[in-house]
């Protein structure tokens, strides 16, 4: 009786804020598609002929679809950026394009991300998955071997960049922690690879290398050249992430607080490597069978979950970083197979046309996010963390989450629309801008030569307004300035006719 008294007067002594934070807010999945855009999924394109995504589609059925995602970037490492910070990748150093081999870290240590705001609410935080967003690695006396490591250095520049690589290469001690990566950025855990297609070719766990890249990756297997842990297989990579992400969530099912589960996969994303189980499941090229087995993983997922009697008290998100990549799934090949996965969007992966930065977009929450749903109110992938913090009651402050919107009340079926959210900024591979208002989309052209298009007339963008709306072209391109002037986006909407 004691014992329960003493608990009853801590609960009444401890603040509200405290206890909200470890009962507020349901477990979160957040699953990350490389290199996959909006056409990618059956349930949204009836094009996709015998290709089908059976999992995600059942996350369709169950839950909400976004007609009208995008990608904070039509590549990679800015889009991460945008999910986990809420704020627009161009706002940092990361003017164009991705990092490479051995980045220093993006994400400055001092900056909010969405799950060191989960942290402060009380959830589990895990990573497993291709973090992509750089990290510090050391040297034997202890110190950052990769702090002259520059944005536009790789292995391939014939220039004093590819040497800077090969140094950094042969300066690190791979013994040694890694200084700077998800764990000092609000994951209590992580598991995966930097980026399958970059150096150091081995399993990262926690803040280490699981076992030494004592050998080099042979010439034959896909990547950049660099260190390698002997045996490392390709094909193994979206199994192993798989079965960590599913043992995760048994192992955080049923603990005295919520989850966060942050998976961003490898695929299909090159390198092009179906596992076994997968290889010719499609019949009919390799990478239809990743794509295929892409849909596996979030089929693996949505079964942990159920296995764990908690598929009821979890939010699932299901979305890619960008559009999907034209050369390695060569849509000609797939299209001669009666599979279109460049049906309604113009451009790929790295444009600034819809089809670099159009995804998909499902959230299943049940009896929360009505089943079956659809929306159309233009989203980005920013939104997550503002959107997080509403769920949860968290408050941001007011130097965090710079370009991130609510969209909580279109999630729940309150609203088909929310006529406060700020316009969407698009941004290339090659750092061209454009900006979305309701159906207008403005993009960026040297020497003020705009293009405008109507998308709800022409998804295509096939037909240029500028010279005819002059007006549009103009307001548009004030807005934008005054985002990239102002350093935020949010809580600054303009509504343009």
């Amino acid at each position: 009786m004691k014992k329960i008294w003493n608990v009853l007067i801590a609960m009444l002594l401890c603040p509200l804020d405290m206890v909200a934070a470890h009962t507020a807010g349901p477990n979160i999945v957040y699953i990350l598609a490389d290199d996959m855009g909006y056409d990618s999924v059956s349930a949204l394109n009836p094009s996709m002929g015998s290709l089908k995504t059976s999992s995600i589609d059942r996350l369709a059925r169950e839950g909400m679809v976004f007609t009208d995602a995008h990608s904070g970037a039509a590549v990679c490492t800015p889009t991460r950026y945008g999910i986990l910070t809420g704020r627009y990748c161009w706002r940092t150093k990361l003017k164009r394009s991705v990092l490479w081999e051995w980045g220093q870290p993006l994400i400055r240590r001092e900056r909010l991300t969405v799950a060191e705001l989960l942290q402060q609410q009380g959830y589990h935080t895990g990573i497993i998955g291709k973090w992509h967003l750089g990290m510090s690695w050391l040297d034997a006396g202890g110190k950052i071997a990769n702090d002259h490591i520059q944005l536009t250095d790789t292995y391939f520049r014939k220039d004093d960049g590819s040497q800077r690589v090969k140094r950094t290469a042969a300066r690190i001690d791979f013994s040694k922690r890694i200084a700077n990566g998800p764990l000092q950025h609000g994951f209590d855990s992580y598991f995966g690879v930097a980026v399958p297609n970059f150096p150091p070719y081995a399993w990262i766990e926690n803040d280490r290398l699981m076992g030494h890249p004592s050998g080099s990756k042979p010439q034959k297997m896909f990547g950049h050249p660099g260190p390698m842990v002997p045996g490392w297989k390709l094909d193994h990579i979206l199994p192993k992430l798989a079965e960590k992400a599913c043992a995760w969530i048994r192992a955080h099912a049923h603990q005295d607080k919520p989850f966060f589960l942050y998976l961003p996969l490898t695929s299909p994303h090159s390198p092009i490597a179906p596992s076994h189980r997968f290889k010719g499941r499609s019949g009919i090229s390799d990478y239809a069978d990743f794509l295929l087995e892409t849909d596996g993983v979030v089929g693996e997922v949505l079964e942990s979950l159920d296995q764990s009697n908690i598929s009821r008290e979890t939010l699932v998100i299901f979305t890619a970083d960008n559009g999907t990549a034209a050369g390695f799934a060569n849509f000609q090949h797939l299209e001669s197979h009666g599979v279109e996965l460049n049906a309604t969007w113009r451009g790929s992966k790295g444009s600034v046309y819809e089809g670099g930065h159009r995804v998909p977009f499902i959230v299943r929450w049940p009896e929360k996010v009505p089943s079956g749903s659809r929306c159309d109110e233009t989203v980005c992938l920013n939104d997550f963390m503002a959107t997080v913090a509403a769920m949860t009651g968290a408050e941001l402050p007011p130097e965090a989450a710079e370009d991130s919107f609510n969209i909580l009340p279109l999630l729940l079926g309150k609203t088909t629309g929310l006529p406060n959210r700020g316009q969407v900024v698009h941004h290339s591979g090659s750092g061209q801008f454009a900006i979305r208002s309701g159906d207008w989309k403005l993009v960026l052209g040297r020497n003020e030569s705009h293009q405008l298009y109507h998308l709800g007339f022409d998804p295509k963008e096939t037909n240029d307004l500028a010279l005819v709306h002059p007006d549009v072209v103009s307001r548009l391109y004030r807005i934008l300035e005054g985002y990239q002037r102002e350093g935020r986006s949010a809580q600054q909407a303009t509504d343009i006719p």
